[in-house]
């Protein structure tokens, strides 16, 4: 089912696009209004919730100006895994209650950077094909938008994963709480792309991730897609505590083995909720009867709220359990902690093995078969 795009914008620089044209045949319904370069929707004069459901129903079709191929943008102050974002657009259509994309992003409006066919596929090009021997990049599109969510509309995974397909040193991640996987059906991808699901427990996924198919869609998702040879990846993130929530989580944990052999896990991420102080303000102004931001909070180093150090690594602990009872060697790791916050939860740190880099390079290789 493609997303739900009433209004489309137009850059008039790439009104002619060859890419534009394809979009747009897929777009019949949806108004399409074309603006003078460099100029930007104008959203409604309305309450910020009204201005922000218009637009997860509108998509603006630009050229991006900048570099398409940049580090994730971590911080210092925690372990950071070295992942590498290829820039193909801003926003998701789907509506979860602690979308970051809420206070981060200044802009309402889905948008999608139609020259990443020939500016964003060059960059990538010419970093594939420089790697020195030994080197492993780990790429994903997820850290501003859904990495399947308008693929129905732009059709760009299909010519990513051909694209990764013909080298041995890197790996694309595609991050999705959706399930429009069936372009990527056989595909020549050489195990090269890695499909990734948001998994939270049945509570939050029905009450937080407002749109987004069913934990049980996703599994079974996660379940076809693996049955046709990608590797496939989870991230428990965030990690929202209320009471109980230790053992839904790991039923959780127990269905996602059942649907899904161990032995082609790439990895699981860990990262319990954490916001800008301004998401709070924001998120209850869409979501008044969201409950997740009433619990106890202390500011981190990023500056971000985040639950006491205590209770983390007590959720931390909990599913890390969980998923070693079902395997030993399925990479699991922390997304955004403290060296102490690791070692109190999981019993070690990553400097023990070479970094957190090295860990999920060495994750990669061993279940992608990439060139280490």
């Amino acid at each position: 089912m493609k997303p739900k795009i009433k209004r489309l914008f137009l850059d008039a620089s790439i009104e002619k696009h060859p890419y534009t044209r394809e979009i747009l045949e897929k777009l019949r319904e949806a108004s399409v209004e074309v603006l003078p370069p460099r100029e930007k929707p104008r959203p409604p004069l309305a309450p910020l919730a009204e201005v922000m459901n218009w637009g997860k129903e509108t998509l603006f079709l630009t050229r991006f100006p900048g570099k398409f191929f940049r580090p994730c943008p971590g911080t210092k102050a925690y372990l950071c895994c070295g992942y590498r974002i290829f820039h193909i657009g801003l926003g998701c259509p789907l509506n979860c209650t602690y979308c970051i994309l809420q206070a981060y992003l200044n802009e309402p409006w889905l948008a999608f950077f139609v020259n990443v066919l020939e500016k964003g596929f060059s960059e990538l090009k010419e970093i594939l094909n420089s790697l020195e021997p030994g080197r492993v990049l780990r790429i994903g599109t997820g850290e501003f938008t859904d990495s399947l969510a308008l693929d129905p509309i732009t059709d760009l995974n299909r010519r990513l994963v051909e694209l990764f397909a013909r080298q041995d040193q890197a790996v694309l991640e595609l991050k999705t709480k959706t399930i429009h996987i069936e372009p990527l059906k056989g595909l020549p991808h050489r195990r090269r792309t890695i499909l990734s699901w948001s998994l939270n427990t049945e509570k939050i996924a029905l009450s937080e991730e407002l749109g987004a198919p069913t934990l049980e869609e996703r599994l079974k998702a996660a379940q076809k897609v693996s049955s046709w040879g990608y590797p496939v990846g989870f991230h428990f993130d965030p990690i929202i505590y209320y009471p109980g929530c230790e053992e839904e989580y790991r039923q959780i944990i127990e269905r996602l083995f059942e649907f899904v052999e161990a032995e082609n896990i790439v990895w699981i991420s860990l990262g319990t909720l954490r916001y800008m102080p301004v998401l709070k303000e924001i998120a209850l102004s869409r979501f008044p009867k969201t409950k997740i931001y009433s619990e106890e909070f202390i500011t981190g180093l990023d500056g971000k709220k985040r639950y006491f150090r205590s209770l983390r690594v007590e959720l931390y602990r909990h599913l890390y359990q969980a998923i070693r009872e079902h395997s030993s060697r399925v990479c699991v790791y922390l997304c955004m902690e403290s060296p102490e916050v690791w070692r109190e939860a999981l019993g070690f740190v990553p400097g023990d093995y070479g970094g957190l880099p090295r860990l999920l390079d060495q994750a990669a290789i061993r279940v992608c078969g990439l060139r280490g």
